[in-house]
């Protein structure tokens, strides 16, 4: 499937949860809550799905105990990060901020080495598509605490990854594509559901009712 046919799905899919959510409930404290509720299912589900794909891919090339600890090395920290991101949001939220940073300056790497690009990729699959992955989910978690900076974190993920790699061509960015447009969509849904409760909510855009 095409970068543009990705993109204009989930363009029509965020745009009915947005519609469908504002049309069925009236206080604004509970839209948003709806919303972020939304968001934080639509990246669990992808993150599933995602997880099913990319440890078929471990469990096939190279296989075995290499293809074990592969989807090991990526699934624990997920799972670390995501609890962290739920009971610990103050500390959790400046060092997805930083996790995010290192994921960019990866990107950028690659984009000035595209031989050690290739080398890295060819060695350990699509390490960037698998890193906002990784982020993106831990990042949603800490939505239903942190809206504004989850949101914030989700459009950084889903969107400075994916440019850098087009405008360099510097590796697949199909793979990298697929990983990063739910979490554009959960981003945007974030943001949405933060507008929605500025005034009578916390700092961060958490709707009073979930605190």
């Amino acid at each position: 499937m095409s970068v543009p046919i990705i993109l204009a799905v989930a363009a029509v899919v965020l745009a009915v949860v947005v519609g469908v959510v504002i049309g069925q409930q009236k206080d604004p404290q509970r839209r948003a809550g709806t919303l972020v509720m939304t968001g934080l299912a639509l990246m669990t589900v992808f993150t599933l799905v995602a997880g099913a794909f990319i440890g078929g891919y471990a469990m096939d090339e190279p296989g075995g105990q290499a293809g074990l600890m592969m989807i090991l090395s990526w699934a624990a920290p997920t799972l670390v990060l995501a609890a962290l991101a739920w009971f610990w949001p103050a500390g959790s939220a400046p060092l997805l901020v930083v996790l995010t940073a290192v994921l960019v300056a990866l990107c950028v790497w690659f984009a000035l080495d595209p031989v050690a690009a290739r080398s890295v990729q060819d060695a350990n699959g699509p390490v960037l598509a698998v890193g906002v992955v990784a982020l993106a989910f831990a990042a949603a978690v800490l939505g239903v605490k942190r809206t504004r900076t989850a949101g914030w974190l989700l459009l950084a993920l889903g969107a400075v990854p994916l440019l850098v790699t087009i405008l360099a061509r510097s590796g697949p960015a199909a793979s990298l594509a697929a990983a990063s447009v739910v979490p554009l969509a959960t981003g945007a849904i974030y943001l949405v559901a933060f507008r929605m409760t500025r005034g009578s909510s916390t700092p961060d855009g958490m709707p009073a009712a979930a605190a």
